[in-house]
């Protein structure tokens, strides 16, 4: 078998043919845009690409709240969810010098106590959100991006940096997986313009940027990050204040489910920001949702993301069960220690 196995079914960016018998339908997340639609320009990182001052922390977050209340939204057990944060750092902690996780007690039971995870810098700051709605599954990920004050890297737990991955090439005002196709109506995934329609109606908080962008380019954050830290920073605070404040909350009443208007505030706000004025400095390992559909490049560039139902398939699950199995055999042990044979 190869190191680590990059063969079929296995490095997988965000759909296609390799996360089911075929390609998502149209609409779909993951799925490709209008045929018509071109992706802004972004600068993509390629294998051996080197900076003279690298990102060189990585950062995962872990919010328990909506885990609990929707078992992890698409992994089948427990036992699957913790294989994927065991793969996800080790991986990434030989690509990157520092390791970082913020999240809440739960959080810290599992992935430290339990797992026995070793990050360098555990942040505990997610116990704030104990009474925000766990439908939000992105605000834990804004508060970990407001919370870093150097360049860093923040990965979801279901992305996978195999070794030979770029890392040393990143250094980015901006760093993500992928720009995306966002269009502002009701036709697309993202829904955008419903937001802001809701906004407006209820006299609620709308940052400027976000209302005034006429783009349709959303930035796909698997992995997101950066040097532009200030930028990053203020992204986030505008996302969470979204979601937060009080003025705000009518406007969501009347968009209930709110769990569809994560990709909004994270995604699209981002790209807001980046394109929406004067472009950023954007850095992707991809640079159109059309190359994440393509095997040969999603195995040259290293990259692995589980997103969305791709968790549900046993066939992926049974791929990291081996992965772990084989190559972070002590890690494995715990695992199976802590939540049973599978």
């Amino acid at each position: 078998m190869p190191y680590y196995g990059y063969g079929p079914y296995l490095a997988v960016a965000i759909g296609g043919h390799l996360l089911a018998p075929e390609s998502p339908a149209p609409g779909e997340y993951g799925g490709i845009g209008e045929p018509g639609w071109v992706p802004p320009r972004v600068r993509v990182v390629r294998p051996g690409d080197t900076t003279g001052q690298p990102i060189r922390r990585a950062v995962w977050s872990f919010w328990s709240k909506p885990y609990r209340h929707q078992h992890g939204r698409h992994w089948p057990s427990d036992f699957f969810h913790a294989l994927s944060w065991i793969l996800s750092f080790r991986l990434a902690s030989g690509l990157f010098p520092t390791t970082a996780l913020v999240t809440d007690e739960q959080g810290h039971e599992l992935l430290v106590e339990r797992l026995r995870l070793p990050f360098d810098d555990v942040s505990l700051s997610l116990n704030e959100l104990a009474g925000q709605d766990p439908s939000w599954w992105a605000l834990g990920k804004l508060h970990a991006y407001r919370e870093q004050t150097e360049p860093f890297l923040h990965s979801d737990n279901d992305v996978f940096l195999w070794p030979g991955f770029p890392a040393t090439g990143l250094s980015g005002a901006i760093v993500a997986q992928n720009p995306e196709h966002a269009p502002a109506s009701d036709a697309g995934y993202y829904r955008p313009a419903a937001v802001i329609t809701a906004i407006r109606a209820t006299g609620g908080f709308l940052p400027e940027e976000l209302g005034d962008y006429a783009g349709e380019a959303a930035l796909c954050t698997g992995i997101v990050g950066g040097t532009a830290v200030s930028l990053l920073r203020r992204y986030a605070d505008l996302g969470i204040r979204l979601v937060e404040s009080a003025e705000n909350q009518a406007a969501w009443r009347r968009l209930a489910p709110l769990e569809d208007f994560n990709l909004v505030v994270e995604q699209y706000l981002l790209g807001a920001l980046c394109w929406g004025g004067t472009a950023t400095d954007v850095q992707c390992v991809f640079a159109s949702q059309h190359d994440t559909f393509d095997e040969k490049v999603a195995v040259a560039q290293c990259f692995t993301h589980l997103i969305a139902s791709a968790k549900s398939d046993l066939r992926y699950m049974r791929w990291l069960t081996e992965r772990v199995k084989n190559h972070f055999p002590a890690d494995f042990e715990i695992a199976r220690r802590v939540f049973g044979d599978q």
